[in-house]
Formats: structure tokens, C-alpha cells, sequence
């Protein structure tokens, strides 16, 4: 049997001919497996690991075919290619099968109780393990930066708005907590979706199982799994938690966006911000201009993920058990989905670590637009017991009027004029110093359970800082039980090729 020949008898066994240059291009994955090649070789080896123990394999077959795949590997993936353009291989898979087979005659035993079915889920399910652990420390690096630009800010008060009108006064940390909090939900979705990721799926084979007494526990704590998919069918015919994986990074660029339009507006008009010269462009024809394009291709990549999310729903929704090649079409969703959310929160936490928060400008913006409009109303409601629907109507009376520093006489002529018998009400109970409101005291009057007061946001910093180490503790305690069942793993095949 020549090379070419045996390469073409592991892809086309079954058929005379040779498959059709077009229809070979369009059913190639090759140009997206390069995300999964060290992958393949990690579930190479802990399978043929596997075989070794069950007496499937000799241990001179397994030390030729471990030392076969360390070659591969070490070549990297563009060698691969040129063998999988020989062999006409359809996938990373049968390339470094193709390749091992010229390397060494035990190549033909690797495959041995596998099928490319199980062998792409565990692929797909390491890709997006080791994606998500690196997603989880972006988020946590993000949080941290926004917990201590929160610490450095915490006297600077900051117009609150709704529907991008101001609304309120609050202070600059208590809105950035805001973003953390919302941060801290996108970690604990990416923390449980983990939990659902790190299955094993091998030993399934194409979906009915197999015939070799297989250690299906085995694979799974050399590969650093935290569990078994158990039902073979469903460990190939599964996708959700690739959809799953998409979701939280849909979730996660859902945040990131919100947050990069509010760094684009705030560096416009708002003039809250000045983004750093390393996360802003010039323009080609105005040379005044300093525009924040790293925010808005934020946006515009949050755009993307959540049309992968849509895509891997559609491809998905009526897929019969078991495996179905439609399953390709959704890898590189997958691959683009994990890597942009990644990237994207690191960006993020590095633009506004470097950003200059203009203190004066936000104070200055924090009593416009009558920003003290509802304390007023709650001190009518607190200080002369009127229902508050009618302190709204004499405050929004003031507000037709023009009077967002309103004296006593101005306040009893709205009310003359909305409530008329709560003027008495008004002139009995409200001096004229009940009004002598500000910003600082407006935001201070709230001291409930998370309000901007500076106490409660000193508290929720504190709070959230420790909360912070303990998530760290938590992804570090992950990467180190992976990483020991890795090298675990490497233990083993030395164990062998020695």
C-alpha cells in the first residue's frame, strides 16, 4: 500500500471516487481548525492512553503512535496542511491521522473505539473550556479596574440621566458600580456555563457507544474534565453548550457595548472623558479631530457575536440525533464568539484604566436640566405631608416655570396654582432654608441599602473588592485542577515513550 494510497483509504473507505474538487473545498473545515489542532493532539494522546490501559493497544504501537503525534504537534499546524492537501482530508482530524500514517504503520490502530464524532465534541469542548477560563480572568481584570476607578473617584458627584436626559445627581463610582455589578453577572453565567462545558464526551464513539472495553473516567481526569457526558448518543448529538458558550459571550458583549456607547458619548458633547491617545484615531481629512474608535468597534463586534448566537440557534433547531454535518457550520461561531469577547472586555478595562475623567466637567453638569427637581418634591412629601403625586405636580409646575432654584414665594405661587389647598400646608411647615438644596446633599439624602450616599458606596467597593479575591481564588483553583490533569496527562505518554 503506497502513502497516497493509505491516506485516501482513511477518508474514502467506503467510496470508488474521489470527491469533487469544489465539493471537497466547501466541506472543508481546514481553514478553521487551526483553533482545535493542539486540541486533537491532546485528545489523541489521552485516547490512545486510554487503549494502552485496556490492553487495546501495545505499548510499542502506543509509544510510536505518542511519539508520531509529538512530531505533528511540534511541527505546528501549517506543516499540516500540506498533508491534508495530499491526502484530500476533509478535517484537522484526518490530517494528523494521514500524517501519523507517515510517520508510523501504527497510525492505522489510533482510531481504534473512536469516531470523529466524539473526537470533535471533546475537541469543541477543550477549545471553549480554555476559552472560558480566559474570559473569566478578562472579566475579572475589567472589574478590577472598574472597583478602583470607582475607590479614586468616590467624591466626584456625576449627573444621573434617563432617556439620556438628566435626571438626578449620583456620584461617578456609584455608576461604575453599576458596571460591575452587571460585570459580576456576566462572570458567575460564564462560571456556570464552565461547569456545563467541561464534560467528556470520548468513548462515545459515532453515537451508539462501542464494543472495546473502554475507561471513559479516565480520559476524562487526563483531559482535566470535570465529569462524563453520559449518554453516548447525547455526548455526540449535543451542541448546547456550544450555543451556551455563545450566549454568555453574547451576554458579556451586551455589557461591553452598553458601556463603550457610554464611552463614546462621554467623550463627545459630555466631555466626561478623554480617552487615552493608545484607544483613540485621528481623523484622515480634520486634524482637530480624537475619535473613539476602539469603543465604537466594540459595538459594532457585540453586532457580530449576537448574530453567531442567532446563527448556532438557526442551525441548530431542528437537527435530528445523532451527529449531522451541519455541526461544522457552527465551530467557527463558536471560535469567533469566544476569542471577541475575550479581546473585547480586555480592551475595554484598558481604555478606561488609561481614560482622564474630567472631575470639574461632571460636578459642574450634575445639577443641570433641574436635577434637584424630586428632592424638592420629597421634601414637601417629608416636611409638610403632601401626597407626593401632588408635590410632583407643584415641582413640574416650577419646572414650566423656570425655576430650578425655586425661592419659597415662587414655590407657594406654583402651588397656587396646581394645589391650591396645600398652600397653607406649605407656608406652615417649609422654610425657606428647606430649600437651600444642593447636589451634595440631594445625593446624601438617600442613605437606603446601595444608594449613592458616600457611605453606602464606600461599603459596596469594600464589599466587592472581597468578592473580587474570592472569584479569583475560584478561577485559579480551576486552572490549577486543569492544569494538573494535563500534565497528569503528559506524565503518562513519557511514562510510555521512556
Amino acid at each position: 500500500m503506497s502513502d497516497d494510497d493509505g491516506g485516501r483509504e482513511i477518508v474514502r473507505s467506503r467510496l470508488e471516487e474521489s470527491m469533487d474538487e469544489l465539493a471537497l473545498e466547501f466541506s472543508s473545515s481546514l481553514k478553521d481548525d487551526e483553533k482545535i489542532f493542539y486540541y486533537d493532539i491532546l485528545v489523541d494522546f489521552a485516547h490512545v492512553v486510554g487503549l494502552y490501559k485496556m490492553a487495546h493497544l501495545t505499548r510499542d504501537d502506543a509509544r510510536q503512535i505518542i511519539l508520531g503525534l509529538m512530531k505533528i504537534r511540534d511541527e505546528g499546524f501549517q506543516d499540516l496542511k500540506e498533508y491534508s492537501e495530499l491526502y484530500r482530508c476533509e478535517d484537522v482530524h484526518e490530517a494528523i491521522e494521514a500524517k501519523l500514517s507517515r510517520i508510523t504503520e501504527s497510525a492505522a490502530k489510533m482510531h481504534t473505539a473512536r469516531s470523529r464524532n466524539d473526537e470533535i465534541a471533546a475537541c469543541l469542548r477543550l477549545f471553549a473550556r480554555d476559552r472560558l477560563l480566559a474570559l473569566m480572568s478578562s472579566l475579572l481584570e475589567l472589574r478590577k479596574t472598574i472597583l478602583e476607578l470607582a475607590e479614586n473617584n468616590i467624591d466626584v458627584l456625576f449627573p444621573g440621566f434617563t432617556h439620556l436626559q438628566y435626571a438626578q445627581p449620583t456620584r461617578l463610582a456609584h455608576h461604575l458600580l453599576a458596571y460591575h455589578d452587571m460585570l459580576k453577572r456576566d462572570f458567575e453565567r460564564v462560571v456556570d456555563c464552565f461547569g456545563r462545558v467541561n464534560l467528556n464526551p470520548l468513548g462515545s464513539a459515532a453515537f451508539a457507544s462501542t464494543s472495546f472495553k473502554l475507561d471513559r473516567n479516565l480520559t476524562a481526569k487526563l483531559l482535566g474534565f470535570d465529569g462524563l457526558v453520559e449518554n453516548s448518543m447525547d455526548a455526540v448529538a449535543s451542541r448546547d453548550f456550544l450555543i451556551e458558550s455563545i450566549f454568555v459571550c453574547s451576554s458579556v458583549m451586551l455589557s461591553l457595548s452598553r458601556i463603550a456607547e457610554e464611552i463614546v458619548l462621554w467623550s463627545s458633547e459630555f466631555d466626561f472623558i478623554e480617552l487615552a491617545d493608545a484607544y483613540s484615531s485621528s481623523s484622515s481629512i480634520m486634524p482637530q479631530k480624537k475619535n473613539p474608535d476602539v469603543a465604537e468597534l466594540v459595538r459594532a463586534r457585540t453586532a457580530r457575536v449576537c448574530g453567531e448566537l442567532s446563527s448556532a440557534m438557526m442551525a441548530y433547531k431542528a437537527m435530528p440525533f445523532a451527529y449531522n454535518r451541519d455541526f461544522q457550520e457552527m465551530n467557527p461561531l463558536l471560535y469567533f464568539s469566544l476569542e471577541s469577547a475575550e479581546t473585547c472586555t480586555v480592551v475595554v478595562s484598558r481604555m478606561l484604566a488609561t481614560a482622564k475623567f474630567k472631575a470639574e466637567v461632571m460636578e459642574e453638569k450634575a445639577s443641570r436640566g433641574f436635577s434637584l427637581a424630586t428632592a424638592i418634591a420629597d421634601v414637601l412629601v417629608q416636611k409638610a405631608a403632601i401626597p407626593f403625586r401632588t408635590a410632583h405636580r407643584i415641582v413640574g409646575q416650577l419646572a414650566m416655570e423656570g425655576a430650578e432654584n425655586p425661592t419659597l414665594e415662587q414655590l407657594l405661587k406654583a402651588a397656587e396654582k396646581v394645589a391650591k389647598e396645600y398652600v397653607s400646608e406649605i407656608e406652615a411647615r417649609i422654610l425657606a432654608e428647606d430649600l437651600d438644596l444642593d447636589v451634595e446633599k440631594a445625593v446624601e439624602s438617600s442613605k437606603n441599602l446601595g444608594s449613592p450616599s458616600k457611605a453606602e458606596v464606600k461599603r459596596m467597593i469594600e464589599e466587592r473588592f472581597e468578592t473580587l479575591v474570592k472569584d479569583q481564588e475560584k478561577v485559579d483553583s480551576i486552572v490549577g485542577r486543569v492544569s494538573e490533569s494535563i500534565e497528569k496527562l503528559y506524565g503518562e505518554i513519557q511514562a510510555i515513550v521512556d
